[in-house]
Order: C-alpha cells, then structure tokens, then sequence
C-alpha cells in the first residue's frame, strides 16, 4: 500500500521505504482522542474515536505484513541494509535487502 510504505525493486536489491505521515498520523489520533477526553466529559467521544484508532492500528498491521515478513528472512540470511529514521520526512526509514546469492 503506497500510504504506508513504497517498494522499489531493481536488479540487485530491493528497497523498501516505510513512510513517515502513517506514523504521525496514529501519533495525532492518539493525542486528539486523549485531549478530548479531557476536554470533554461525554464518554461518546472514545466510543467514536477509539475504534478509528483500532482500526488505523489493523490496516497499518496487514499492510505491513508481508514487508516485516521479507524484512526477517532477509535479516536471518544477512543480507539487509538499514538507512534512515522512522521519525525523519527527509529521510525516511529504508530497508535494503540484497538479491545476490552470498557464498
């Protein structure tokens, strides 16, 4: 899914960009949901906006699934490459994984 991450294959590697705004984005919900709840003393507010946060958190999940899946085989067979932070826009978390047999 391109909202959450961008896979770029080429002849020897494979790189994959997590993206950064579907991070903040769960980090904004959450504080909206805890400052309305403060704000507000009606318990509807939870009941609308923690399950857009539960479901957000699933989507996100499946959505990653199959990268953290390549992402640990390609760990156990040494053969990935880290580059970036999940904090940073400019430069986003980027795992590399090389397609080459090692001997």
């Amino acid at each position: 899914m391109k909202y959450f991450y961008e896979r770029k294959e080429q002849e020897n590697t494979v790189e994959i960009e997590i993206k950064t705004g579907a991070f903040y984005l769960l980090i904004v919900l959450i504080a909206g949901w805890v400052g309305l709840s403060f704000v507000s003393d009606s318990s509807e507010i939870g009941a609308t906006v923690l399950p857009l946060i539960a479901a957000f958190v699933v989507v996100r999940f499946i959505a990653l699934w199959k990268v953290q899946k390549e992402v640990l085989v390609a760990m156990s067979k040494k053969t990935l490459v880290t580059r970036g932070s999940k904090f940073s826009f400019a430069n986003p978390l980027t795992y590399i994984i090389d397609k080459t047999e090692k001997e």
